[in-house]
């Protein structure tokens, strides 16, 4: 099967808003359990009003300028959060953005674009995924082939037809039988 797309930054910024939602979904630690924020919370809580309560007095000033400080500091830290995405982006330039051609067979996926040309074969695909308008083919954690479904002439074909490809080899690799999508 032969595709040929054109990428844009629209794309991009798709791909990456759904990487920055799904990404942190897939790294959780013991930290994110409700039961530890709760008490982590309750020992805040308890420290706060153990150092308020030894002073009859409430200082406004001073709770005035600490909230200040901290509204300052979460500006800070959304702003570079702004500039880190911004940074991230692809340029018309780069390999991303421009017209691709990505030829599927058995044997792997071949990608020829503006001065580039690759091969990977099936075995290092991480999984194949379809969401938000996207079909997504994760070379690694976050690297993926993105195939906007709006470019595609016929989505639930591709998707199938890789899908397929990717349950003959991971079918292989684990010495079973298997059809169907990937879960």
């Amino acid at each position: 099967m032969e595709i040929q797309i054109t990428l844009q930054k629209e794309d991009w910024k798709q791909y990456q808003s759904y990487i920055e939602k799904e990404l942190p979904k897939h790294l959780k630690t013991w930290m994110d359990s409700p039961w530890i924020n709760m008490l982590i919370w309750m020992v805040i809580a308890f420290v706060f009003l153990s150092i308020f309560n030894r002073h009859s007095t409430f200082h406004w000033f001073t709770a005035i300028s600490v909230s200040v400080f901290f509204i300052l500091i979460s500006a800070l830290f959304i702003f570079n959060m702004f500039k880190i995405r911004r940074a991230f982006e692809p340029s018309d330039q780069g390999t991303f953005c421009g017209s691709h051609k990505f030829t599927f067979d058995d044997s792997g996926i071949n990608s020829e674009g503006r001065g580039y040309k690759g091969t990977q074969s099936w075995e290092i695909v991480k999984k194949i995924e379809r969401a938000q308008g996207m079909i997504m083919i994760y070379l690694d954690t976050a690297y993926a082939y993105v195939f906007p479904e709006s470019k595609l002439e016929d989505p639930d074909g591709f998707y199938k037809y890789i899908s397929e490809r990717y349950s003959n080899v991971t079918s292989k690799a684990s010495g079973t039988s298997q059809s169907g999508a990937p879960s």
